[in-house]
């Protein structure tokens, strides 16, 4: 089986732009949202063509369960798809970490401007400049008042959801984005180039199998989603002047023989398991070393048994555990996702909040999203998947946890030679603003939702 990348929307490959929109829309009838997407199919880029070559913009479009029920899809056909697809974020809010009562309570999503349940469909628009990116949101905004599609404005002040690189490929919290997307094979009729490679139908919908399961997962249902992917929408805030203060404080505490500046660096590679530029502690503990920037080859088990190099709950080596023994009741392995975000929001130095608004506008695609909601995010609220967590089953990732998770504690360990240390009442560094499941339709279902046809 070869995919046929014609079929499949490009997000699946590449989203790389300098700035990006995110339109939020409503259909107010079965009609106009059947115009509406038969008129954007002809404008989607497909993952057919060279990215860095295709002109601007790079439009995607996805879809929520209730879209989908919008533009009138056969309910017994709906009933098929993903079952935390069809749920939808406010009800299962407690795996994704948006505790009811925190700052990432569902209720407080998109600035209180419209219900998440009112979010039918997302437009996706890259571009390499403003004005492109101008352009391209003037273009959709005037289809969608041809066709009666409502736009739903998410912030207070009028403006929609954009994002931009303020760095090569930095985030907010200063961290190298980019470096550990999967290595997928999309043509299993030849073997894969090495074992690390993954097969793409941890990705795509339609080629469901015993080993790599997704739904639908048979018949018409399947038929229609082939070639078609899921996404987890977030819109993350992310408290940039906390993250700095917590470094400053607690750096040299926790490093005492280190120079200041060199000590809150080393406890924000122990954070997420990688220097900011990109090196992996497990390969090299003291320092960055930029022959190292954007290596992926390294494990757990082996090379880091006792986390003394990178602890235990640093982030990547929760959402991706490489080689670390998984307990027997997670008994389908680790999802993989693939990663499409953007900073928002004006960088800011220093500890003091100007109050601006900035974070993470981030998108992961998968096959099987009620098996990356209750096993990643899950994770990340609560470290409990494996037995490398014994002796605490109850610490968080430190940089994206939610301190008002129940049954959790706010500390993050860090295993030395000398003695573990432990840092006690973690601060929340970041909170959710927005949630969407969405379903990116490939060719044949783009065909037979324009239609009516399903």
């Amino acid at each position: 089986m070869k995919v046929d990348f014609s079929e499949v929307q490009g997000i699946i490959r590449t989203c790389r732009r300098v700035t990006s929109r995110h339109l939020i829309f409503r259909f107010d009838s079965g009609r106009g949202a059947r115009a509406f997407i038969r008129e954007l199919a002809e404008r989607i880029t497909m993952a057919d063509g060279d990215p860095n070559s295709a002109p601007d913009p790079l439009l995607n479009v996805g879809m929520t369960f209730n879209g989908l029920q919008a533009l009138e899809v056969d309910q017994a056909m709906l009933g098929e798809f993903d079952a935390v697809f069809r749920l939808g974020p406010p009800t299962v809010k407690m795996a994704l970490g948006d505790v009811p009562g925190s700052r990432s309570d569902p209720a407080n999503w998109w600035e209180n401007r419209f219900a998440t349940d009112d979010v039918h469909c997302l437009v996706h628009l890259y571009a390499q400049s403003d004005d492109a990116a101008a352009d391209a949101v003037q273009a959709v905004r005037q289809l969608a008042d041809s066709t009666g599609v409502t736009e739903l404005i998410p912030r207070r002040d009028g403006t929609i959801l954009s994002g931009r690189w303020f760095a090569v490929r930095k985030m907010h919290f200063g961290y190298t984005d980019g470096i550990s997307q999967p290595d997928i094979f999309w043509d299993d009729e030849t073997p894969p180039r090495s074992p690390e490679q993954i097969d793409f139908r941890n990705f795509l919908l339609g080629y469901s199998t015993d080993k790599y399961a997704s739904a639908p997962s048979s018949g018409a249902a399947a038929d229609f989603a082939r070639n078609s992917t899921y996404g987890l929408f977030r819109w993350i805030y992310q408290d940039v002047a906390a993250f700095n203060q917590f470094l400053a404080v607690q750096g040299p505490e926790l490093f005492p023989e280190l120079p200041a500046a060199d000590a809150e660096e080393l406890l924000a590679a122990k954070m997420m398991g990688r220097w900011r530029d990109g090196t992996p502690l497990v390969l090299s503990p003291e320092r960055p070393d930029p022959q190292l920037a954007k290596s992926n080859d390294f494990n757990y088990a082996i090379g880091d048994p006792d986390g003394q190099r990178c602890p235990f709950s640093a982030h990547i080596r929760i959402v991706n555990p490489r080689d670390t023994p998984l307990d027997p009741v997670v008994v389908e392995g680790v999802p993989r996702v693939l990663r499409c975000g953007m900073p928002y929001g004006a960088p800011l130095q220093g500890t003091t909040d100007d109050g601006a608004d900035r974070g993470l506008v981030g998108m992961f695609l998968c096959a099987d999203l009620r098996k990356v909601v209750h096993s990643l995010t899950s994770w990340v609220m609560r470290n409990d998947f494996s037995p490398v967590y014994n002796a605490n089953r109850r610490v968080q990732d430190p940089l994206f946890g939610n301190r008002a998770m129940p049954g959790t504690r706010a500390e993050f360990s860090i295993p030395r030679v000398g003695g573990e240390v432990t840092v006690k009442s973690l601060p929340d560094f970041v909170h959710t603003k927005g949630t969407a499941f969405l379903f990116y339709p490939g060719k044949t279902a783009l065909i037979g939702l324009s239609q009516g046809a399903g």
